[in-house]
């Protein structure tokens, strides 16, 4: 386990500890978590109103939520956060009974916990990164520096077509076709394809949920379409699987119509704002970026494991599956 700067994200880091020299200071970490690596791809000030004293820091929260939001979208795969650093006087390294209680917030935000940084100046610039697992357990670990340690894509920000057709879904929901902007004229079956994937979700299952459908604030339907329109154009790239979205009666609905019936998928927030919730056939599912093109690379694995240990007894007959696979080869064939 390890973290990965980027070196805005360090250079930032740099800076506040600078502007801020005589006093505590802090800021947050936003980034993506991938084979046991946290890269840290934008370090943002704790805020204007932020309390600043010798043996004493206090976040601007309502700031930095906002400053979240607003650079988070600007990238190509959405950055979530990740963690938080602040400055301790002299050499004192470890965290006080204070930071622990933070420090345990911030790592039931997400299944790995979170990182926390202290840095010190004793009295050159050092960092002493731990990772945080629940509740608040510590473990020391290293940190490296730089753009070319971080995956291309993690680095990349949002085309200004991605950016038009954001705008176009949020201003024509009920006009919005994914496969006008596309071309394509033929579609397969949005409700195979849910079946399809739908025992990779079970992980994702949960109960009793409470949620605040009402999606009338731009801004919320601003994070909704943010966060699906990855899969939405996985489907109707890839898979040519056309879909109509519209807002109804507070939810952002994924829709298609066949002769026979009509599939809809409901995406709405959580009470906190901070989850999406799908709903599908009666039950609700934890959605985060990109969970259906993962799904099905998924579904993928293990049909090659078992084709793999069952070759001499594999059944010819073709399924759902091959023929999402055979799509798939003929779009990057014709690419």
């Amino acid at each position: 386990m390890k973290v990965v700067f980027s070196n805005r994200a360090y250079t930032s880091v740099l800076a506040e500890t600078t502007e801020k020299i005589k006093t505590e200071t802090g800021g947050l970490f936003l980034g993506i978590i991938q084979d046991e690596t946290w890269y840290i791809i934008e370090a943002i000030d704790p805020g204007p109103k932020s309390v600043f004293e010798v043996a004493y820091f206090e976040y601007d929260q309502k700031y930095t939520q906002h400053l979240i939001n607003k650079i988070a979208n600007l990238y190509d795969q959405k950055l979530s956060l990740i963690g938080l650093w602040h400055r301790h006087p002299g050499s004192f390294d470890q965290f006080s009974s204070t930071d622990d209680g933070t420090n345990a917030k911030y790592a039931l935000m997400r299944e790995e916990g979170a990182i926390s940084a202290l840095v010190n100046l004793d009295p050159d610039f050092r960092i002493t990164m731990y990772q945080v697992d629940r509740p608040c357990r510590y473990k020391k670990i290293p940190y490296e520096i730089g753009d070319d340690l971080i995956p291309k894509e993690f680095l990349r920000f949002k085309s200004p077509e991605k950016f038009s057709s954001i705008m176009n879904y949020i201003l024509y929901p009920s006009t919005s076709n994914l496969n006008e902007r596309y071309g394509y004229h033929k579609t397969r079956s949005l409700s195979s394809f849910m079946d399809l994937i739908l025992p990779q979700l079970k992980n994702n299952e949960c109960m009793n949920v409470e949620t605040n459908n009402s999606l009338e604030n731009k801004s919320l339907q601003e994070k909704i379409v943010d966060e699906v329109i990855d899969d939405l154009s996985f489907m109707a790239d890839i898979l040519d699987i056309e879909t109509m979205i519209t807002l109804k009666d507070g939810y952002f609905i994924v829709y298609q119509d066949t002769i026979d019936k009509r599939t809809k998928l409901y995406f709405m927030l959580s009470l906190d704002k901070q989850t999406i919730i799908l709903s599908y056939k009666d039950r609700y599912y934890l959605y985060r970026k990109g969970l259906f093109a993962e799904a099905l690379r998924k579904v993928k694995e293990e049909n090659d494991k078992n084709n793999s240990s069952n070759s001499n007894t594999k059944s010819t007959k073709p399924g759902v599956f091959d023929s999402v696979i055979k799509i798939i080869k003929l779009k990057r064939n014709e690419e």
